[in-house]
């Protein structure tokens, strides 16, 4: 629906040029009536003629969403719809798992990238899976960019990373079982000499060498980010993760995992360190994801500031919203590029509606994102079946009562420079003391709460990437040492 709206001469502000009747409404139900005038709200309606012939259903009215001024454009009413729409999540019960899965499309023998537009690319792939019963959901300028299906959906990255975005689980068991089928079906679709690689940063083709998918909003961004920092490119094309998402039970169940997570952050780059090779080379130090979201974009990535030396709340997170540049924002079903213009300035200039609002918060890339759920980032993509233990490991803590809050306890006494020297450790070295703890037996210990809290199924992956650290250190040292010295190895290792 297309609003259009109307200037209030004196009053200031802008009126919608349809309006919602409530003369009638009054034969509707209680729901109904609120219905309406919700949906109406939703869409940037903010006329009503409140004459009524029975005032029955005026209080339904009142009980509608409060604070929606539709085309008015103002931060205020940017900052009660998102609150709105973030306490949304409020659920008695949080237990559900929503996965996101990041690969390479390569070469077996040679390990090189496809292009999306190549034979056999995956443009193809899209293709052969919409023919196969998956629904396409984007097209760009007749260039297909994802399919759904049962409620999984694969998208394209902007280097032609494949992203499997499973359905919502709620046991890892069901998480594997669904990514199995997905992989199933893609390698039935493959050339002989094709495989999806799961690895925090391509094997082998340099970011110069891919090609930059034909969406415009890739293209916006990858402008934007040539001037924030050296290795936003890298970013864009070069890395691959794996992210889990996780409900909240209302605002206060958020401040608590919110800080948690943002609290283990390093903790759980140092476990799913996968990134053994960067632009070709093996990668000399660790963590390589930690130094390439650090020199992305400083104002949109990592830690917010705030989390720890404060109670970090549904308002402060909106406040990180408007004061970052979204890069581009679509108004009328165009794409405009607004480069360093700050979202709270932008609220004034454009006529958005609220249903736009949802794309703006998909702008910014810190290491837990905000949505109606926490978006859970810092992981690489890593091998089957150790990419599972990412799913487990933020079940096993975030979903256990206890052992968040052992972890909201600790989480006291850090601030937010202290997850930004651990991070900044964390790239040179792995085994080192932080204010009474040893990092990666921390790190160890957070695996051993997770498996208590798991079943025996759940915690298996927990185990095996356990016995992995032990051994290798991380699975980006055993990747480094199976690339130097057994090289047919190191592929089957990464390939699915």
């Amino acid at each position: 629906m297309k609003v259009e709206y109307r200037n209030l001469p004196h009053a200031g502000g802008k009126i919608s040029t349809v309006g919602i009747v409530a003369g009638s409404l009054h034969e509707a139900t209680p729901q109904e009536i609120k219905g309406i005038i919700s949906y109406g709200m939703e869409h940037g309606i903010n006329l009503i003629d409140k004459v009524m012939y029975d005032s029955s259903a005026a209080e339904p009215i009142t009980q509608a969403p409060k604070g929606h001024t539709g085309g008015l454009n103002k931060t205020d009413d940017f900052k009660q719809y998102m609150s709105e729409y973030f306490k949304r999540s409020n659920k008695k019960v949080c237990k559900r798992l929503g996965v996101e899965f990041e690969h390479f499309l390569i070469d077996r023998s040679t390990m090189e990238s496809y292009r999306y537009d190549e034979p056999n690319g995956q443009h193809e792939l899209l293709k052969k899976l919409a023919n196969r019963g998956w629904k396409v959901v984007l097209v760009e300028d007749g260039n297909l960019m994802a399919v759904e299906k049962d409620g999984h959906t694969i998208t394209l990255e902007p280097g032609g990373q494949v992203e499997i975005s499973l359905h919502v689980e709620t046991t890892v068991g069901e998480i594997d079982s669904a990514y199995q089928d997905i992989l199933g079906e893609i390698r039935q679709l493959l050339m002989k000499n094709q495989a999806l690689a799961s690895i925090g940063y391509h094997p082998k083709t340099k970011i110069d060498q891919l090609p930059l998918l034909p969406k415009s909003r890739y293209k916006m961004m990858y402008d934007y980010f040539m001037g924030t920092g050296i290795y936003g490119h890298n970013m864009m094309k070069g890395t691959a993760s794996t992210q889990v998402s996780i409900d909240y039970s209302d605002e206060a169940d958020f401040i608590t995992k919110y800080r948690v997570a943002n609290f283990l952050s390093p903790f759980i780059a140092r476990l799913f360190d996968a990134t053994p090779v960067f632009e070709g080379e093996i990668y000399p130090d660790n963590n390589c994801r930690i130094l390439i979201w650090e020199n992305t974009d400083p104002e949109r990535t990592k830690l917010i500031s705030g989390i720890l030396d404060r109670t970090f709340n549904f308002s402060d997170y909106i406040d990180f919203l408007l004061r970052t540049p979204p890069i581009l924002v679509r108004i009328d079903s165009k794409t405009i590029f607004t480069r360093n213009e700050k979202l709270s300035d932008l609220l004034e200039r454009y006529d958005f509606q609220q249903s736009d609002y949802e794309h703006l918060i998909s702008m910014v890339f810190p290491d837990v994102r905000v949505k109606n759920f926490l978006e859970i980032r810092m992981a690489d993509a890593l091998p089957y079946p150790y990419n599972m233990a990412v799913p487990a490991l933020i079940k096993g803590i975030f979903y256990s009562p206890s052992t968040l809050d052992k972890y909201y306890s600790y989480s006291q006494t850090f601030s937010d420079e202290d997850i930004r020297s651990l991070n900044t450790r964390l790239v040179k070295e792995t085994v080192f003391d932080y204010k009474n703890i040893e990092v990666t037996a921390f790190a160890l210990g957070l695996l051993d709460d997770a498996i208590s809290a798991l079943d025996r199924d759940e915690a298996s992956y927990l185990t095996l990437m356990r016995s992995l650290i032990l051994k290798d250190g991380s699975m980006s040292n055993r990747l480094k040492a199976l690339y130097k010295s057994r090289p047919d190895e190191f592929i089957a290792q990464i390939t699915l």
